[in-house]
């Protein structure tokens, strides 16, 4: 799969600052989609693996409340297209027990994947302008940058009549949670 240029928000040292540049993004595995990030949120997670009160590798690209459109995908890729509209969420593996019971948010794995600074394989999937890894796959996504690489699974498609700039900094994180969304949408019953 060709690569593609993008911009992308690196932190390089802890307590360090989000930094814009350029690096350079792999195509899609088997299994992965391309998304370009239409809308991203800062969470305190972000600032919490920034100034590495969670330890996760550097240099990272944050990010993992993105929402954008599906661009590319791997060939192994059943249930988006490119053009769908998704919401990312947080990377599991879909084979420990909490997975095959539908528990995905205490998936074994979780930690590895969501915050390893690469893919489930080990595989990185940035590189800087002068060629050196940049830790990513950060809540399976790393949504601080023009264009995100994620697992099928951590992508979840969204109708297209929803801008999907009032998506990601809601939905992202609170996937996980439930309770917020249940909440929001109550809310907005009740003002109905």
């Amino acid at each position: 799969m060709p690569e593609r240029n993008i911009t992308a928000a690196v932190v390089r040292q802890a307590r360090g600052p989000f930094k814009l540049g350029p690096a350079t993004l792999r195509g899609p595995g088997s299994d992965e989609v391309i998304v370009q990030i239409k809308a991203t949120g800062m969470c305190h997670a972000d600032i919490l693996v920034r100034d590495q009160a969670i330890p996760v590798p550097l240099p990272l690209v944050p990010g993992h409340e993105g929402a954008g459109v599906v661009v590319e995908t791997g060939a192994d890729v059943r249930n988006l297209e490119i053009g769908d509209h998704v919401v990312l969420s947080f990377a599991w593996c879909g084979q420990c027990a909490p997975c095959s019971g539908s528990h995905p948010a205490y998936c074994e794995q979780s930690f590895a994947l969501n915050f390893g600074g690469a893919a489930g394989d080990g595989a990185p999937a940035l590189t800087d302008s002068g060629g050196a890894q940049l830790h990513d796959h950060f809540f399976g996504q790393s949504s601080f940058a023009t264009y995100a690489v994620c697992n099928e699974r951590n992508a979840v498609k969204v109708r297209k009549d929803v801008p999907l700039e009032s998506l990601g900094r809601w939905v992202g994180t609170r996937v996980r949670e439930g309770r917020q969304v249940s909440r929001t949408t109550r809310a907005h019953r009740r003002q109905a």
